[in-house]
Formats: C-alpha cells, structure tokens, sequence
C-alpha cells in the first residue's frame, strides 16, 4: 500500500516538473524572439538611412506606420506591438503600432535605448517591444 502510494506521489511530482518544464521553455522561446525581432527593428526595418547608409538604433518614425507587425521565426508565427518614447519633460509617445495584444497571452516586453531622428534633429528615445505568439 506504502509502495502505491510512493509511486503515485512520484508519477505526480514527474508531471507537475515535467509541465513546468514545458512552461519555462516556451517562455524562453518568446523572450528569444523578442530580441530577435527588437534587433531586426532597430537595426533594419526601422533605422534611420542618410546618403545610402543604414543607422543604426536611429529610429525613422515614418518608416513605423508602414511596417508589418507579424514575422515567422523558426516556424512559428509571432505577432509584436512597438511605441516610440521620447522627450522626457512631455512624456511623448508615438504608437502604440501594431495589433493589440490578445488577453491571456504570454507576452515579452523588451526596452532598448534608441536615438530618435524627428523634425530634422536627433532625440533620446525608447523603443518598447511587445511579442506574442500569433
């Protein structure tokens, strides 16, 4: 009867660790793909050109409103939501570009420190990133 329930207790503790498991591999997925696609904005879909040259972590807010906000990554289809935070003393936010994310739904978060080129000037700015999967 010991030994039963030994074993039961052993075969639960296996699921419940296995489940875990399975959580926090996918949550390390979606974090990984944030900064995947956090890096492919900043350095490519969204950074600033000058004389043929790419800048990057320089922001061009023009290209934002024309970007899709969908990749495929390893076989998986992701969908991400950006803002662009700058002019500290205001507070000003452009976006939120992109869909809403769902309720319910892991989502990653990234921040980077960018440089902002707005009304012929460079400003300080943040780029928030928000990733789920689609």
């Amino acid at each position: 009867m010991l030994a039963a329930f030994l074993v039961i207790v052993f075969i639960s503790l296996l699921v419940s660790a296995y489940t875990h498991y399975q959580v926090v591999l996918s949550t390390a997925g979606l974090v990984d793909t944030a900064s995947s696609i956090t890096n492919q904005l900043v350095l490519n879909s969204l950074a600033y050109e000058s004389g043929g040259n790419v800048m990057e972590y320089v922001i061009d807010p023009d290209k934002a409103a024309s970007l899709e906000c969908r990749e495929e990554i390893g076989g998986e289809n992701f969908e991400f939501q950006f803002s662009i935070f700058y002019n500290w003393e205001n507070e000003m936010i452009m976006g939120p570009y992109g869909p809403a994310p769902p309720e319910g739904r892991e989502i990653s978060a990234v921040s980077v420190p960018v440089v902002l080129y707005w009304n012929d000037r460079f400003e300080p700015a943040k780029l928030q990133v928000r990733v789920w999967r689609a």
